[in-house]
Order: structure tokens, then C-alpha cells, then sequence
């Protein structure tokens, strides 16, 4: 049960006491255990002074001490933002591309809730860890979702000696299974993620990669077993073009190099850009 309470500071003070009377151990009667404050964040509420009394059983110190479940609905136990709050940042960062600013700015003039762009970072961060959380506890249903199955496309984005991010997707609807970190493009690092994704959501009807021998040796067993392996049209034409253009480009980038245009060249491509 929560009730409003008069504060000293511009920040309201709202009391939440527990809801339960008897243990859930033992069934005695609950007797009041500490009381603690803590400054909360909601998109509905705004900011507020959270006065949370926790009780304990009567009969037996060892059984859990047992909060507010009022509280703990909106706004994770020990943590200052709600889930809300949390969900709307997110939303408006990865959906609607907004920048920390701009979200900072809307928070501030339509919520009168006043964030560091800091705090958003760390909103986003724990937006990501909340959305993959959920994600992998609705397995079950995305993977009843895809009906007849899906084709796996697999590719890697990797800057050179920093690593990238390493996607599996349903080519069909355009959903991203599984995403993880890498270090490289080695075998050793793509094939655990593709383990991931079939141990989630099943063996898929075919395999769509590029050329790279990582992404071939992360799929052997799959071709093993009878999975249609597929070479990407675009990372194919992209090699055959490249072997079919390179002698003449090389010889084109020697005559511009030669004749020194290329200042006059990027000059240009920056005018045009703008």
C-alpha cells in the first residue's frame, strides 16, 4: 500500500508499505523490520522519495524480509529508474533515432524529469540487457512464431584488430535472432552463436553467408546434416567484380594518381555531398 507524505524538500515523499501480513513461510504474523528511503524516477510519477517499510516474520528471523510489491511493479528493488522511464529512453533512442539531447530536452520540458545525458547512456545500456533479457524468455513463442522455419542469414561487421558485432537473422521477416560481440571473424567465435540460435529456435530451412572461411566452418554442421548452404548474391558480385575490375581500376587510380586531380576530385565529391 502506498500513501503520499509531506516532505521538506521540493520532492514529494511517498510511503509504501508491505502488502502482506502473514509470512510465506510459516504463516505468522509479519512485524515491522527496517524502514528506507530511496529517490525514484517513473515516466508516470516523475521524481519522487520512495519510504519503503520492509517486514520480517514474527516467529523466525531467518525467513525473508518482504518489501513493497507496490514498489517493486514499477521500479526494480535497490535501483532509482522505473521500467517505464527505462522502456520510453530506449524506444526513443533505437526506434525513433533521437539523440541524448534531444531526449534529455523532451524529458525535461513534457515530464519535468531532469536527466544527465550520462544517466541516459546508462538508461539505453540497461534498456539493451532488459530487451535481450526478454527476448530469450519469449524463445519459446518467437520460435512457435516462425511456423514452417526460417532462412539463417549470418554476417559480421569487423574493424580491423577491434572486433565487431557478429548478427543471426531470419531472413524472411527480417528479425535478429541472436547478436553477439566478436573479437574476429574466426570460427571459433561465429560458430557458438550460430549453436545459440538453433538450440533456440531450431535448424533453419537454409544458410546465407558471405565467402568468408569463418562463416563457412560456423555452418558445417548444418550443411552436415542436410542444410542448404547459400552463398550471399551481393558479397558474390562483389568478389567477381572485384576480380574482373581490378587490373583496370588499378591502372585508372595510377593515371589519377599521376595527374594529381584527386585534391580537385575530393573537393568536388564535398561540394556535391553538400
Amino acid at each position: 500500500m502506498a500513501r503520499a507524505t509531506s516532505d521538506a524538500g521540493d520532492v514529494p515523499g511517498i510511503a509504501f508499505a508491505t502488502e502482506a501480513e502473514r509470512c510465506p513461510v510459516c504463516k505468522a504474523a509479519l512485524k515491522v523490520h527496517k524502514s528506507r528511503s530511496r529517490q525514484v524516477i517513473t515516466l508516470a510519477a516523475g521524481s519522487f522519495r520512495a519510504i519503503e517499510t520492509f517486514k520480517q516474520c514474527g516467529e523466525d528471523s531467518t525467513h525473508p524480509v518482504i518489501g513493497s510489491d507496490a514498489l517493486d511493479r514499477p521500479v526494480l528493488p535497490r535501483q532509482r529508474y522505473g521500467y517505464d522511464l527505462i522502456a520510453h529512453v530506449g524506444c526513443a533512442r533505437y526506434l525513433e533515432n533521437k539523440q541524448r539531447e534531444e531526449i534529455q530536452a523532451e524529458l525535461s520540458r513534457q515530464r519535468g524529469i531532469a536527466l544527465s545525458t550520462g544517466s541516459l547512456s546508462a538508461l539505453c545500456d540497461r534498456f539493451l540487457t532488459y530487451l535481450e533479457a526478454l527476448h530469450l524468455a519469449r524463445a519459446s513463442q518467437l520460435r512457435a512464431a516462425l511456423g514452417e522455419g526460417y532462412p539463417l542469414h549470418i554476417d559480421a561487421t569487423c574493424e580491423h584488430g577491434k572486433g565487431g558485432l557478429f548478427v543471426c537473422m531470419d531472413g524472411w521477416r527480417g528479425w535478429v535472432l541472436v547478436a553477439g560481440r566478436i573479437p574476429s571473424e574466426h570460427e571459433d567465435h561465429l560458430r557458438p552463436l550460430v549453436e545459440k540460435t538453433t538450440w533456440l529456435f531450431g535448424d533453419p530451412i537454409a544458410t546465407v553467408r558471405d565467402m568468408g572461411k569463418g562463416g563457412a566452418n560456423a555452418v558445417a554442421p548444418l550443411r552436415e546434416k542436410g542444410v542448404v548452404d547459400l552463398i550471399c548474391h551481393f558479397h558474390f558480385l562483389a568478389a567477381v567484380g572485384k576480380k574482373l575490375f581490378e587490373q583496370p581500376y588499378g591502372l585508372l587510380r595510377k593515371l589519377l594518381k599521376s595527374s594529381k586531380v584527386r585534391t580537385d576530385l575530393r573537393a568536388l565529391l564535398r561540394d556535391l555531398r553538400t
